[in-house]
């Protein structure tokens, strides 16, 4: 079968997936390159067939005035246990703007769209309701001048800007968001309280327990019991003066919650954890157990900014035995960027046991974004590092550089591959939140090879993706791309401007990208695995090869991205013990701060006359026991 799996036809002018294969672009190598399919999208809006990202209606709000009513984007998605997507729009209504984003925006933004694609047809449906619940607590907005700010209900609870994650069960869980208005004639936003959980059984949103701070860019992180950290965000974004809380003006939030599941509840982990951090701070569980913050994130965001930003240049790593963190140092004194990045990925690279079976040390790759704290800086850097944390040594960091970056990269996201191969897709040269749509889109792959530590160009993608991008590990394998809800064009109307980023609007749009991998022969199978594991237990994986072809097992956590974060994207390499036929017998994480309980894609991974070729996943629940 050819690595695709799918071939596209165009129906209504709309190109779908049907089965079968298509060949990649004219004079690529797609063995070095991989190759991306055709763009596909859903084929209709409110029921109207049309291949065009909007329609316009008539009436707005109760009003007369006509509107166009859009196609969301993937601006968030995540992978379920059943292999469909969940994503949902961002910055949804924007495309109505006439003339100013912060005279208009406040009153025409919409509570996003959330959307299941299942890519088996492909077809799309949509949760109810549709755009996961508006804020159950209808919090009257956080005035400056109390009677000064309106008070819509069509954009009171956003799932723009909320984080994501998978819970154990398999559930996806939704923190903060957006509420918007108009404030002294300006728009204005803040972050909201409340969370929400998207259950795939049933295709239906329900809310959660609301958290004790309002968080609009959080990052949120599962524990190795099962619950879930939060921190960061902010409050209020543009104007962040806070009457009733004078000391928390100007930054973001400080204080840090723990989600308790089993009881749904939001615990504040008092003052010890409290820490200024970056908005979408880039946070990792690491294999003792502790939250290690990678002196990264967003910044300007237009105005999230922090009075004691230049904290964000110490690594950190958080205790929650403790609930205290311990400065860490400024990784990557002595290399050409250190300190703190904005707006770039952060990705741990594969976990590895030791001789023993344990797993003492984490490394994280991070490449391109910008420089600085806020604002900034407005170019793109190439360079790219790793930065290792030995567990053994009160988590002590060390920085080394690695190859540069093919092309300068603002917001990137990176996707860690079943071979330890790392690709990044999409972005821009120029920082598209200092200025929207004044940046050179980015369309070609970035293949990061864990060996040489060097990057090589890959495919170039048909559609340019920049600000809201995402891309996620499909468990076939494959790489699934969407979003590009970028912000009007410096603040005004969508336009594009020639030689820049698209800015026509959202980009409904999705591509899958096919890595290298999928071109270098037949591909070992999964025949037998157990579909639950615990902790520390021993298990047999039957494959269709001899066992001594297979150089690795991995684990790979189901995706959940949004703004380039996943704080739970990781991949657990697991101890071979044993080689019998074509049977592995290998041991599972032995505890959950190495792989939080949950859903995650089990690959096998046979090393190929061309270099390692891995299967399909076979889908797991880590468990408890």
């Amino acid at each position: 079968m050819a690595p695709w799996g799918l071939h596209l036809t165009a129906a209504a002018g709309v190109l779908l997936l049907v089965g079968a294969g298509f060949a990649p672009a004219a004079g690529s190598d797609p063995a070095q390159e991989g190759a991306f399919s055709p763009p596909f999208a859903e084929p209709t809006i409110e029921g109207h067939e049309t291949e065009d990202p909007c329609i316009e209606h008539s009436g707005h709000h109760g009003e007369e005035e006509p509107h166009l009513e859009c196609k969301p984007a993937a601006g968030s998605m995540a992978v379920l246990t059943d292999g469909r997507i969940v994503y949902w729009n961002a910055l949804e209504g924007t495309e109505n703007i006439k003339t100013a984003t912060a005279a208009e925006f406040g009153e025409l933004s919409i509570n996003d769209q959330t959307r299941v694609l299942d890519l088996a047809g492909p077809s799309w449906s949509e949760p109810q309701p549709d755009d996961g619940g508006a804020n159950p607590e209808g919090a009257e907005p956080d005035e400056l001048i109390p009677g000064t700010a309106t008070r819509e209900t069509h954009n009171d609870g956003a799932l723009f800007c909320a984080d994501l994650i998978q819970l154990a069960d398999g559930r996806i869980l939704a923190a903060g968001g957006t509420k918007y208005y108009t404030e002294l004639g300006a728009a204005e936003l803040e972050g909201l309280a409340n969370s929400r959980v998207f259950d795939p059984r049933t295709d239906t949103w329900s809310q959660a327990a609301s958290m004790n701070f309002a968080r609009w860019y959080p990052t949120m992180v599962t524990l190795g019991s099962g619950d879930v950290f939060v921190a960061s965000g902010v409050r209020k974004l543009i104007k962040p003066v806070y009457p009733d809380a004078p000391s928390e003006s100007g930054r973001n939030v400080i204080q840090s919650e723990t989600y308790d599941v089993d009881n749904d509840r939001w615990d504040y982990n008092g003052q010890s954890a409290d820490r200024s951090l970056p908005l979408y701070p880039r946070l990792h569980l690491l294999p003792n157990g502790h939250i290690y913050y990678n002196a990264a994130g967003q910044v300007f965001n237009p105005n999230g900014f922090a009075w004691d930003e230049l904290t964000w240049n110490m690594a950190a790593s958080y205790d929650p035995v403790s609930k205290d963190w311990t400065d860490l140092g400024i990784p990557g004194i002595g290399a050409l960027t250190p300190g703190f990045r904005g707006s770039t990925f952060s990705l741990m690279l594969p976990l590895r046991p030791d001789e023993e079976g344990r797993y003492t040390s984490a490394e994280f790759l991070t490449a391109g974004g910008v420089v600085g704290t806020s604002p900034g800086g407005y170019f793109a850097v190439p360079t790219s590092s790793i930065t290792s944390v030995d567990t053994q040594q009160a988590n002590a960091i060390a920085t080394r550089s690695t190859g540069m970056l093919t092309a300068p990269r603002w917001y990137g996201t990176g996707v860690l591959l079943p071979t330890g191969e790392v690709a990044v897709f999409s972005g821009s040269n120029r920082d598209e939140v200092v200025g929207p749509g004044t940046g050179e889109p980015v369309g070609h792959v970035e293949i990061f090879d864990p060996e040489t530590e060097t990057w090589r160009s890959g495919a170039t993608a048909a559609q340019m993706r920049a600000y809201h991008n995402t891309a996620a590990l499909l468990p076939d394998g494959r790489v699934l791309v969407g979003g590009h809800a970028p912000i009007p064009t410096l603040y005004g109307a969508h336009q594009t401007l020639p030689g820049f980023s698209p800015n026509e609007g959202r980009d409904p749009t999705f591509e899958i990208y096919s890595p290298p991998y999928l071109f270098r022969g037949p591909r070992p199978e999964i025949v037998r695995a157990d579909s639950s594991l615990a902790f520390g237990e021993r298990t047999a994986i039957v494959t269709n090869v001899d066992a001594s072809r297979i150089s690795r097992v991995v684990l790979v956590r189901n995706p959940s991205v949004t703004h380039l974060i996943d704080g739970d994207q990781r991949t657990v390499e697991l101890r071979v013990v044993g080689r019998n036929g074509r049977s592995l017998l290998v041991d599972s994480p032995p505890n959950g701060n190495v792989a939080p309980p949950g859903p995650y894609m089990l690959f096998v991974v046979e090393e190929g006359a061309e270099g390692p070729v891995p299967s399909e996943a076979a889908q797991v629940f880590l468990t408890k026991g």
